[in-house]
This record gives structure tokens, C-alpha cells and sequence, in this order.
């Protein structure tokens, strides 16, 4: 079973799927975070340092130290009358949150049109920025305020008296 390349393809897919089959669709949701003994991690901490020790040599470099695991999270949407499914898995938190929602959408009978899904290659909701105009008025003003404070910060370092310092004092 394939996976798909990218969420905005598999909510695109799975949002059809549901149309066409509202009735016998399902969508399930796998989270899988990988454990490990604390034997099985000195098991293999110390083949690690066996690898380093004989593979020294001057033109090779340290190996990389052993990476935590990573969680991931699958998403399946299947027919069992057709036969169809489609999957999609990520490790990336901020795609986890997206898809749940657009999953709970899809789920609920929400249409694809109502999901904000566009066309391939412009993501939903993106908008091109263009720089305001500035006004002339707080343009000038910038410049002043810069000045002025820049006075007052030399003022207190020669002689005036600066921030108390914050401790406990006297009891």
C-alpha cells in the first residue's frame, strides 16, 4: 500500500473518496511512538562504539550519535467495496494538528469546497504580501524618537542616577 506524497494530496483524495462513498468509507489514525528498553539501548550504544573504535581511520569522521526515536502518525482512508485506500504518515506536528481538523471536517460531510483544499501547487488560504504604504507623517517622526531616546540613554550613564538595582534590601 503506496503512500501518498503530500497531506494537501491526501485530503484532496480522501475528501473524493468520502463523496463518492459516504456510506462504507473509513477513516482511521495510527500513532506510533517507538520505545526502547533500557537493555535494548545499551545494547546498542555499545555496538555503536564498537563501529566507531574499529572503523578509525584519519580520513574518516565520527559517526553520528544515535538519534531519539520519532513518533509518527499514519493516516488511513479506506473502502472496502472498492478496495480503495489511501495513506499518508508524518512525523511533522504542525501538519498532525492540519489534518485532524480537515479530517474531522471530511468526517463530519463537510464537502471539499468547504475545506478551503485548492488547486495543486497553491496552498489554502496563502495570499501574496506587498508592502503597505508609509506614510509620511509617522516617517518623519521615526527619525525624532530615535534621536531623542538615544539622548536620554547617554544622560544616564554620566553622573544622573540610574535603575536601582534589584535585590533584597534591608530587613
Amino acid at each position: 500500500m503506496p503512500y501518498l506524497p503530500t497531506s494537501q494530496a491526501f485530503l484532496e483524495q480522501s475528501a473524493q473518496l468520502l463523496e463518492a462513498y459516504p456510506d462504507t468509507t473509513r477513516i482511521t489514525t495510527k500513532y506510533s511512538f517507538p520505545t526502547e528498553t533500557p537493555g535494548a539501548r545499551a545494547k546498542r550504544a555499545k555496538s555503536q562504539a564498537k563501529k566507531t573504535a574499529s572503523s578509525e581511520s584519519p580520513s574518516t569522521q565520527a559517526a553520528p550519535t544515535p538519534s531519539a526515536p520519532v513518533a509518527a502518525l499514519t493516516l488511513k482512508t479506506y473502502n472496502p467495496t472498492t478496495g480503495i485506500v489511501l495513506q499518508y504518515r508524518t512525523n511533522k506536528i504542525a501538519e498532525v494538528s492540519r489534518l485532524i481538523t480537515g479530517l474531522g471536517k471530511l468526517a463530519s460531510g463537510a464537502d471539499v469546497a468547504s475545506l478551503g483544499l485548492s488547486a495543486p501547487g497553491q496552498a489554502a488560504g496563502d495570499v501574496e504580501m506587498i508592502d503597505a504604504p508609509v506614510e509620511e507623517s509617522a516617517a518623519a517622526a521615526a527619525p525624532a524618537q530615535a534621536g531623542k531616546s538615544q539622548a536620554q540613554g547617554q544622560g544616564q550613564g554620566q553622573g544622573g542616577k540610574g535603575k536601582k538595582k534589584g535585590g533584597k534590601g534591608k530587613r
